[in-house]
């Protein structure tokens, strides 16, 4: 009597020559089936390398002719032509992202002046190029620092100046107890180290002219045509300055009088 029962069923499968665990009953979600497609993947492609390509092609033609006995499960059912599909698709993604890689090394050789046959020549375009970036960065450094040394004394002589308010206007005081508007001006300046002519004319040449708009704390606001009056600017569209016979030294809008008109702005240092 012919056995009623059917043969053990295998502990597995071979898909283009490679050997898959057996099937666990059906219950795979979406992403183990996935997972398990990406090994196989792997696995094929780890075969696939081993072989040369006629061994390769005879191989998968004689398991293409083949029913799949990768069926066990309706989210298992990927046959071998899909499997071959996958295969070849990666490869096409690895062998684009190679050109790709390779295209890259080569736009960046020929930006840096160099070939990848000659090493040399993108060196030393490169350190031309550092050298050429560390010389800017060590002149901006130096007007930086220039810039910087400049606004220290420019507060100073604006202290200074400040320091005067209430002192009486006297007609060729360069102070301590009184001033005229050059004298007050030389005092401030003098205070912060830098030595200027004594009268407006003179002062009014002694630096460099900016605009009123860009005038910095410490610059000279000079008046009239003729430079005939002189104060220290403050910031903020306000001077310090002695104004006039019987006024004192004060601080002010540099628009204070309507009869007045800023000629120019210098700075001393």
């Amino acid at each position: 009597m012919a056995s009623s029962h059917r043969k053990p069923r295998s502990a597995g499968s071979r898909i283009a020559g490679i050997w898959t665990p057996a099937d666990d009953g059906g219950d795979r979600s979406p992403g183990e089936v996935e997972q398990k497609i990406d090994d196989l993947y792997r696995r094929a492609d780890s075969a696939t390398e081993r072989r040369s390509a006629p061994k390769r092609t005879q191989k998968f033609n004689s398991v293409r002719g083949k029913p799949s006995s990768f069926t066990a499960t309706p989210h298992d059912h990927y046959d071998q032509a899909q499997l071959m599909s996958r295969l070849a698709a990666r490869r096409k993604a690895a062998a684009d992202a190679h050109v790709t890689e390779r295209s890259t090394t080569t736009e960046s050789l020929q930006s840096t002046g160099g070939t990848r046959s000659d090493p040399r020549t993108a060196k030393v375009a490169v350190q031309k190029k550092l050298s050429t970036a560390r010389a800017l960065l060590s002149r901006s450094a130096a007007r930086q620092q220039r810039q910087e040394a400049a606004a220290a004394l420019a507060r100073q002589a604006v202290a200074f100046a400040r320091a005067q308010v209430g002192k009486p206007y006297v007609v060729g005081a360069a102070g301590p107890g009184s001033y005229d508007c050059s004298g007050l001006a030389q005092a401030a300046w003098k205070a912060a180290g830098v030595t200027l002519p004594r009268g407006t004319t003179g002062q009014a040449n002694a630096g460099t002219t900016v605009p009123l708009a860009d005038a910095q704390p410490g610059d000279l606001v000079f008046f009239h045509d003729d430079v005939s009056h002189v104060g220290v600017y403050a910031g903020d569209g306000m001077m310090i300055h002695a104004p006039k016979p019987g006024a004192y030294v004060r601080e002010e809008s540099v628009h204070y009088g309507d009869a007045s008109v800023i000629h120019r702005v210098v700075r001393p240092a």
